[in-house]
């Protein structure tokens, strides 16, 4: 499942997931968002911490990188 699509999977927890991910990447909220629409893709170093974060391999969440 592609990271857009996981993060829109949890309708409940979703801002919750988003703000871990703001303060584990140390970025803006706003940044994370740009990810979610596809305006940009994360760092290498960004999507290996948020790949362990969510527990999913880097590969599937970003598999055209």
């Amino acid at each position: 499942m592609k990271f857009t699509e996981y993060i829109k999977s949890l309708p409940n927890q979703r801002n919750e997931v988003i703000m871990d991910l703001t303060k584990l990447c140390r970025v803006n909220e706003s940044t994370v968002y740009r990810w979610l629409r596809g305006d940009f893709v994360p760092d290498a170093l960004k999507r290996k911490v948020i790949s362990e974060y969510l527990n999913i391999p880097e590969k599937e969440l970003w598999p055209n990188v």
